[in-house]
């Protein structure tokens, strides 16, 4: 003779799990002598599930992030990916940040300084969180493999870390 195995998966309620299991096996070895049953109890409905089990933080907040950002205008023509271990909004805002006006370097503040369109601006509600993480080598890896495949028109940079692809 020849056995199959077969498992169910039924939601646990208590005592009477146990005698609908019992008579389950009873009815398939009654019609089906060579199905073997394997009855898993799993977690039952519980209001728990219908909800988050944390509250996500506003995009403000969001530090140790790879951040896409692109002009309100323009669009993904001018368009920019980053990193922060920051929060976001210190990333932007301080006094080094992309959108401060002392700031230097900042590739979206020289967008809007060479277009000299007042329509053209960077809107933080609309950046998009691409990838989080703990680690800043993470997200340096993630913001290079962006950087490489996805060429950003307004990154100076090719990449955070080299990438040894074999």
């Amino acid at each position: 003779k020849q056995w199959y195995q077969r498992r169910v998966r039924v939601p646990y309620l208590g005592h009477i799990s146990y005698s609908t299991k019992r008579r389950l096996k009873k009815l398939l070895t009654k019609f089906y002598p060579t199905v073997k049953l394997n009855v898993v109890f799993t977690r039952g409905f519980r209001l728990s599930n219908m909800f988050a089990y944390k509250d996500r933080l506003p995009l403000s907040c969001r530090s140790s992030v790879v951040y896409y950002t692109q002009c309100a205008k323009c669009g993904p023509s001018a368009a920019y990916v980053g990193k922060t271990k920051n929060t976001l909004h210190e990333r932007f805002y301080s006094s080094s940040g992309h959108l401060h006006p002392s700031s230097k370097n900042s590739a979206l503040l020289g967008h809007l300084d060479s277009t000299g369109d007042p329509e053209c601006e960077f809107i933080f509600r609309d950046i998009k969180i691409l990838d989080t993480t703990k680690h800043d080598y993470k997200l340096r890896y993630v913001e290079s493999i962006i950087l490489k495949y996805e060429k950003q028109n307004l990154n100076t940079q090719e990449r955070s870390i080299p990438l040894n692809v074999v």
